[in-house]
């Protein structure tokens, strides 16, 4: 079957580092068809200067996207607001859609383009490029090896040390819809929709608006599952080790510290399929610890799974072709965004919401 064509909308961060390397890296999948820039004109264009040799087709207005018969994908790579507005006119042309995260703002956005998505008969796909990370992948390995067995507690962390700018209160500002839906999402797939959210965002950093948040804790908690879920995320974590994983039973333990090298390579301008990609330093592996029969302890170092956000385009392709299905659902993202707003009226309540 031919590849598929794919019109990525914008040329920042998002396009630049997680979406165009790694569809131009899978040929046999993949097409970079065009490329909306709205400010590109025919003598200046970042995006012509940027991929120009791969003989991609620059656009600057969506019309021209939506329009194009050629094109099968509509990679929306654009700022958080315009999500909504630029997806659901991509599936209401008949397109199958990426979507970066977080995919919209409200559950109700999302469930508006699930279903635009049904009646159409295309694939909504959000980008939680993060299901594929190399520490994620290992605690599920573990998880569905039965090496991390009755879970007590699992906590799970996103901290850095950064200046990011977070805007003005509304719609999806702050790192919980940032960072957070990341940690959520992987959550999401290994426990399912919790029963209920506790939360508390704060403004740690103390810089610009405080009722927008550059850190939180969320809390949840399972109907079926006594596993208690911590997820926290900081903006002003100055320490050169942080924690990435605590999960533990009343038998094993997994303890995790350094984020997913991938991103960092990529900004490196390593390219996704060039050697040592996505694999990261034994200096980093988790140790894996737990108790024998005898109730002897061990404890052993675990090889990190490499990290695949290449397994994420692939997977798609693959789902769109109907030769798998999607590991990251539309449904999933849904899920995730109804624990974002629990979240949100957790904090502003100071009690405990119910799913």
């Amino acid at each position: 079957m031919a590849p598929l064509r794919a019109a990525v909308l914008g040329t920042g961060f998002s396009a630049s580092i997680f979406q165009i390397p790694f569809i131009l890296a899978l040929p046999d999948h993949w097409k970079l068809h065009s490329i909306f820039e709205r400010r590109a004109t025919e003598a200046d264009s970042v995006a012509r200067e940027k991929w120009g040799h791969t003989g991609v087709k620059v656009v600057n207005t969506l019309e021209g996207v939506l329009e194009d018969g050629e094109v099968d994908v509509v990679v929306v790579a654009v700022k958080d607001p315009q999500h909504y507005e630029y997806a659901k006119k991509a599936l209401q042309a008949g397109k199958h859609v990426i979507l970066e995260k977080p995919i919209v703002t409200t559950a109700a956005e999302a469930r508006d383009l699930i279903d635009i998505a049904k009646a159409k008969g295309v694939t909504l796909a959000p980008y939680h490029n993060r299901r594929f990370d190399g520490d994620f992948l290992t605690v599920e390995k573990l998880i569905k090896e039965n090496k991390l067995s009755d879970l007590s507690d699992f906590e799970s962390r996103y901290d850095v040390s950064a200046n990011w700018g977070l805007g003005e209160p509304g719609g999806s500002a702050g790192i919980l819809y940032g960072l957070g839906s990341h940690l959520i999402d992987q959550t999401v797939a290994l426990f399912g929709k919790p029963s209920s959210v506790y939360a508390i965002l704060a403004n740690g950093r103390r810089v610009g608006h405080p009722d927008v948040d550059d850190s939180y804790i969320v809390h949840l908690r399972y109907p079926d599952n006594p596993v208690i879920v911590t997820l926290r995320s900081a903006l002003h974590s100055t320490t050169t080790k942080q924690i990435r994983y605590i999960v533990r039973g009343p038998k094993s333990s997994y303890v995790k510290y350094g984020l997913d090298v991938q991103e960092p390579q990529a900004i490196g301008g390593q390219e996704p399929l060039s050697p040592g990609f996505g694999e990261e330093p034994e200096s980093s592996w988790g140790e894996y610890a737990y108790l024998d029969q005898s109730g002897k302890r061990h404890a052993e170092s675990i090889r990190t799974e490499t990290g695949s956000y290449l397994g994420y385009y692939r997977n798609v392709a693959e789902a769109i072709t109907g030769k798998s299905t999607l590991v990251v659902t539309a449904e999933q993202a849904e899920v995730g965004i109804q624990i974002i707003e629990a979240a949100k009226k957790s904090h502003e309540t100071d009690t405990v919401v119910k799913l």
